[in-house]
């Protein structure tokens, strides 16, 4: 089926995204080439990636490293580990007043702790 036979409306993703505020750290280089690392947000989250807002922007395929804090593997006695990815930056990045929304694809990890919806 091809783009024109979909129902209209109709979410397409595999991935169902949550609309939360989950606190994470980006970081990266911006699209002047300054290194940055930045706490902030998430706008939404699924299991592949996420989307937040910040004051930088951020050139389209860029790679950055997002850290969610006690979001990683949880080990026997003791508590979850952070999530670390190396994360891209999708071509959807959204100018929202003063700041950028900005959406990650995860690179070979995902976030276990956000199941998948099946069609």
């Amino acid at each position: 089926m091809d783009n024109s036979e979909r129902p209209a409306g109709k979410e397409q993703r595999a991935q169902r995204r949550l609309k939360t505020a989950v606190p994470i750290r980006v970081r990266g280089v911006d699209a002047q080439g300054t290194e940055f690392e930045e706490s902030t947000e998430t706008v939404e989250v699924s299991r592949r990636g996420l989307s937040f807002l910040t004051e930088r922007e951020l050139k389209p395929l860029a790679t950055v490293t997002v850290v969610i804090p006690g979001r990683g593997p949880h080990h026997a006695g003791g508590r979850p580990k952070d999530f670390f990815s190396t994360a891209a930056v999708v071509l959807r990045i959204l100018k929202e007043a003063e700041l950028y929304r900005v959406s990650l694809r995860f690179i070979g990890a995902t976030l276990a702790t956000y199941s998948a919806e099946t069609p």
